[in-house]
């Protein structure tokens, strides 16, 4: 009986992402085609991902309780490409953090509505706000350990207040792409990445960026 239950529990978790995924991808088409967030009615969202109204409202609140379930899974993928720096074992090479601000920087466009969409609801939506700030504030929480881990490895500057330290850049990514990117065509990206690169290597480490 036991193992009946995990695989009913395990078939209604990937019933539940696969109804996310489908949301989020509506979500990015329709606001891809110029609709807001905030205009979008859940009609029009259930049906754009193959639904009904009813369906919707099993899995979701409603638009607010959407938005941040699908900033969850967006988060998660940015925090994956962050992986590219922070999970390596050395974090000594500026070419680790130029593949993770790459990454972050073309997740960051692909799932550009969802986001835009986060930062409209967060402005009135006290719950989708404070999703948002739990987002980076744990972003920020492993940036902190890596922070730790250069300092006590004598890579990153031991006078850094590392929490402090790691918020501040979390933050300052976030707000470069999400300020700019909305703006600028995407041969922007290659140059945000190196910029950002630089900044974050001139602000933790000890020895200059190598040039060849």
């Amino acid at each position: 009986m036991p193992s009946v239950t995990r695989r009913t529990q395990a078939t209604r978790q990937q019933r539940r992402e696969d109804i996310e995924r489908r949301l989020l991808d509506a979500t990015e088409r329709l606001m891809r085609d110029g609709a807001s967030f905030t205009e979008l009615s859940v009609d029009r969202l259930a049906t754009e991902a193959g639904m009904s109204r009813a369906n919707f409202y099993v899995y979701f609140q409603d638009k607010g309780d959407l938005v941040t379930r699908l900033a969850r899974q967006v988060f998660g993928d940015l925090a994956d490409s962050a992986e590219l720096w922070w999970g390596v074992a050395s974090r000594r090479d500026p070419r680790d953090i130029h593949a993770a601000m790459s990454g972050i920087i073309a997740g960051y466009r692909r799932h550009q509505p969802v986001l835009i969409a986060l930062n409209e609801m967060s402005g009135y939506d006290p719950l989708v706000a404070s999703t948002y700030r739990e987002l980076l504030t744990a972003i920020a929480a492993r940036l902190t350990t890596v922070i730790e881990d250069g300092q006590a490895a004598g890579a990153i500057r031991a006078e850094l207040p590392a929490t402090t330290t790691a918020s501040a850049l979390c933050w300052m990514v976030e707000r470069a792409c999400q300020q700019n990117l909305p703006e600028r065509p995407a041969d922007y990206d290659a140059e945000l990445a190196v910029s950002l690169t630089e900044i974050a290597w001139g602000a933790l480490y000890l020895t200059p960026i190598p040039r060849t």
